[in-house]
C-alpha cells in the first residue's frame, strides 16, 4: 500500500507467510522489488503530490498578459522535472539537502527555454547539469513548485515562506491571529510587497511568526508566479508589462544569521542537513502510514535517522529506515 498504493502482489503475500518476512534482509528484497518494478514510479507521483502539493498544479492558471510564454506543455514538463528528478535522487540515495541544491536538473527543450538555458535539445526529458548563473537545481527551482505556491497573478513572500517551512524544512507555523488583516501582494509600483510586510509587522503579536515564515518567501522573491526568474516586479499598463522595483530577495533567518539572496539563502539551508532529514522522514511516515507523527514516536525518529546519518541522510536509506521501524510496522 505504501510504495503501490494498491493490494500487494502473489509474490509479497507470498513472501510474507514465510517466518523470516519481517527481517532486515527480507523486508528490504521487497521495497527493492516494488520500486524497481514499472509500478515503483507511482510512489514518487502520489507521494509528491501530496508532500508537494503539487496535486493543486492546476489550481491557478499565470495571468497571460504577464506570462505570455506560459503553456499547459510548460506544466507538463515542469511537473516531470520534478517527479523525474526526486526519482533519480532516490535511486541515487542522494544526500537529503540535495533536494535543495543538486547541481542537476532534467529539462526538455521547450521547458530549458523557457527557463532561458541553452544547449538542451529533443522533447525527451533528460538528465542536464546547470550552472550557477541559469538559478536552477533544486526543488525551490522547479516551475512546479514556483506555480503552486504563487497565485497566478503575483507571489508572496507569506505564502512561499510559509510552504518551504512546512513541506522543506520542517518548521511548523501557526494561523494568524483572527484580528489581523491578511496582506495582499501589491506588484503595481505603488509599494513592494516587502514594504507592505514591515508595515504588518507594526502589530507585535505578527513578529515572531513572520520571523520563522518570511525569510524562505523573500529568498524566493525572484522567480515569478509561473516560474521565471526575474530581477525586477512587473508594471502593467494598458496590456503591457514594464520593469517596476528591483527585487530585493535578502533577509535574516530566525536564528538570526544573515542571508544577502537566493543562493546564500541556499547555502544556508543545506549547512544544516538534520532539520531536512527530519522533515523528509515525517512526511514519509505521515505518508506512509496515514497517521500524523506523535509524541511516542519521536524516539524511535530520533533512531531512524541516527542510523540514516551513517549515509550521510541518504533519501533511500530514511525510505528503508522507516519501513524497518517500529512506527512503520506497528501503526
Amino acid at each position: 500500500y505504501f510504495l503501490w498504493g494498491s493490494m500487494p502482489d502473489d509474490e509479497l503475500l507470498l513472501s510474507c507467510r514465510k517466518p523470516d518476512f519481517l527481517q532486515p534482509e527480507s523486508l528490504l528484497a521487497q521495497v527493492d522489488r516494488l520500486l524497481k518494478h514499472p509500478r515503483g514510479s507511482d510512489f514518487v507521483k502520489d507521494f509528491a503530490s501530496q508532500w508537494l502539493d503539487l496535486l493543486d498544479i492546476n489550481f491557478t492558471e499565470p495571468d497571460r498578459k504577464l506570462y505570455r510564454d506560459f503553456d499547459f506543455v510548460v506544466q507538463n514538463a515542469m511537473l516531470e522535472e520534478t517527479h523525474r528528478f526526486l526519482q533519480w535522487l532516490l535511486d541515487q540515495n542522494a544526500p537529503v539537502n540535495k533536494l535543495l541544491n543538486a547541481e542537476q536538473t532534467f529539462l526538455n527543450s521547450r521547458l530549458a527555454r523557457y527557463y532561458g538555458i541553452d544547449g538542451v535539445e529533443g522533447d525527451q526529458m533528460k538528465l542536464v547539469r546547470v550552472d550557477k548563473q541559469s538559478h536552477r537545481g533544486g526543488l525551490l527551482t522547479h516551475g512546479s513548485i514556483l506555480k503552486v505556491t504563487a497565485n497566478g497573478t503575483n507571489t508572496s513572500p507569506v505564502l512561499r515562506g510559509v510552504w518551504v517551512s512546512e513541506r522543506l524544512l520542517g518548521i511548523s507555523v501557526p494561523p494568524p491571529p483572527e484580528n489581523v488583516p491578511a496582506v495582499e501582494p501589491d506588484i503595481r509600483g505603488a509599494k513592494t510587497i516587502r514594504e507592505q510586510l514591515q508595515l504588518h509587522l507594526s502589530h507585535a503579536e505578527c513578529k515572531g511568526c513572520h520571523a520563522k515564515m518570511d525569510p524562505p518567501g523573500y529568498a524566493l522573491e525572484n522567480f515569478d508566479a509561473a516560474g521565471r526568474w526575474r530581477k525586477y516586479y512587473p508594471v502593467v499598463s494598458r496590456g503591457k508589462s514594464k520593469n517596476g522595483a528591483l527585487i530585493d530577495s535578502s533577509g535574516v533567518f530566525a536564528d538570526g544569521e544573515a542571508f544577502s539572496d537566493f543562493e546564500d539563502f541556499r547555502r544556508g539551508v543545506v549547512g544544516k542537513p538534520l532539520p531536512i532529514a527530519k522533515n523528509f522522514a515525517e512526511k514519509l511516515i505521515t505518508y506512509g502510514t496515514g497517521s500524523e507523527i506523535s509524541f511516542s514516536d519521536r524516539e524511535e525518529l530520533d533512531r531512524l535517522l541516527d542510523r540514516a546519518a551513517e549515509d550521510e541522510f541518504g533519501m533511500r536509506s530514511i525510505l528503508n529506515q522507516l519501513i524497518l521501524s517500529s512506527i512503520f510496522l506497528t501503526k
